[in-house]
């Protein structure tokens, strides 16, 4: 029989704001005391009831597809806000939390523990986002993280203001008012020591310069492929309620309004890492080269050479079939 573990649950985050605070953000917060329930047999909610697989699942493809092949097994509710998981090697399970804590699963004794915690912002979706393991992670011992750092530079000061940025300029402000609540999203790779993350091994891979201060789409998961390629997707940086947006993705660029309105600074910018698949092939210094068959050769002006896919809007998970080095992503709707 085929086992199926279910370790962590991403969730989906929203909120209504009513004026006159922003309407496109909400503050972050985490569900560390939340149940976590899960519905893979048609529970219907009952978080005590194991499910029961679907008898109109045949598994005409295969056995792959024929429920009565897996078996679900709770590992643990100790999840936090869970956003990602990764299976050592052996069998213990890495797992992400929004606020930025790191937890490792045991599946032999049932223990879950905080590992490590990083400082992160945290407001909307921004956070610690994905982990993956190296694809030579039993010589080298590297675990990458997306997060967003609280304070990128080190120097000891937020890079960013707390809370939610105005939807339109304030009275007497100019453009450069949109300055302070530029950030970064950055991925990093650590050393992983058996128990825990170094965290002072940290090597910074790439860093995307986001708009902080609202919701949403932050993208970020990693896939690799055959030849040691790393993935990584960005969402658009953008809110789906934008004035005049109607849930699609937004193009509002009227004078005074926040520029994080617009996705076309981001997601149809070939000048900008955001609303991308990005593929790079990370080196033993950390630094990264740019493989071949990207959408812009190193040097073409005005594009980044890190850019595989543009024009997506928060490719939230992404799959590398190795075999085929094919690559598939789940986006959001309505676009």
């Amino acid at each position: 029989r085929l086992t199926a573990v279910l370790a962590a649950t991403a969730l989906g985050l929203g909120a209504i704001a009513a004026a006159p605070a922003p309407a496109f953000a909400h503050e972050g917060h985490d569900h560390g005391t939340d149940p976590v329930i899960t519905d893979p047999g048609g529970d219907h909610g009952d978080p005590t009831d194991p499910g029961t697989p679907d008898p109109g699942d045949t598994g005409e493809d295969g056995g792959a597809l024929d429920w009565s092949n897996y078996e679900r097994v709770l590992l643990t509710k100790n999840v936090g806000e869970p956003i990602d998981l990764a299976v050592l090697p052996d069998k213990r399970v890495l797992h992400t939390a929004r606020n930025g804590d790191v937890r490792l699963t045991d599946p032999a004794t049932g223990v879950t523990r905080v590992t490590n915690t990083l400082d992160v912002y945290a407001n909307s979706e921004d956070g610690l986002q994905t982990v993956a393991i190296d694809p030579d992670f039993e010589d080298n011992g590297w675990v990458y993280l997306v997060y967003s750092p609280r304070d990128a530079d080190g120097d000891g000061v937020a890079d960013t203001p707390t809370g939610n940025a105005p939807n339109t300029l304030p009275a007497g402000a100019d453009e450069s008012y949109w300055d302070q609540w530029v950030g970064v999203n950055r991925l990093a790779r650590f050393q992983w020591t058996g128990d825990q993350l170094d965290l002072s091994t940290e090597q910074v891979v790439l860093d995307v310069e986001v708009q902080r201060g609202q919701c949403c789409h932050v993208g970020a998961d990693i896939g690799f492929d055959a030849d040691g390629n790393l993935y990584l997707s960005t969402g658009d940086n953008t809110p789906a309620s934008t004035p005049g947006a109607n849930g699609f993705a937004p193009n509002n660029d009227a004078p005074g309004f926040n520029p994080g309105f617009d996705s076309r600074r981001g997601a149809g910018n070939t000048n900008d890492l955001r609303g991308k698949i990005l593929r790079i092939h990370v080196e033993d210094d950390g630094s990264y080269t740019i493989p071949e068959g990207n959408l812009f050769a190193p040097g073409t002006e005005l594009t980044r050479p890190e850019i595989f896919v543009m024009g997506v809007r928060n490719p939230f998970r992404i799959e590398v079939d190795i075999e085929t080095n094919s690559l598939s992503w789940g986006d959001y709707g309505p676009d």
